[in-house]
């Protein structure tokens, strides 16, 4: 009986010690779970953010094209009036020719007549 008495509060002990660890772990466990959930949680808000951020990129780009439309298109029109312009002042110029022509004929004319 001896033996069964020292073996006895050992076992008690150890039984007690490993529902301890047991305990130990289980609310350990639980943290973990909490933990991963969390974790989780936040994963799926940065791949929301991430949604959000790819459709603003995609309606940044879809502006940019229509800006680059926009200002080609006004390019466009600006070189067809400077064509204009260019083409305006090449026909005066060419008329003040023929005025100064003129005008010299008309001048060597009158120089000739007196």
């Amino acid at each position: 009986m001896n033996d069964e008495m020292t073996t006895q509060p050992t076992m008690e002990t150890l039984l007690a010690r490993i529902n301890e660890w047991g305990t130990n772990l289980t609310g350990e466990l639980a943290e973990i779970k909490a933990g991963q959930e969390e974790l989780q949680q936040r994963v799926q808000e940065l791949r929301n953010g991430q949604d959000d951020l790819r459709k603003g990129q995609d309606d940044l780009r879809k502006g940019q094209e229509e800006l680059r439309v926009d200002m080609n298109s006004g390019l466009h029109r600006v070189k067809r009036q400077i064509q204009t312009l260019n083409d305006n002042i090449l026909e005066v110029q060419a008329e003040i020719r023929e005025l100064n022509v003129q005008v010299e004929k008309l001048e060597s004319d009158s120089l000739a007549a007196k």
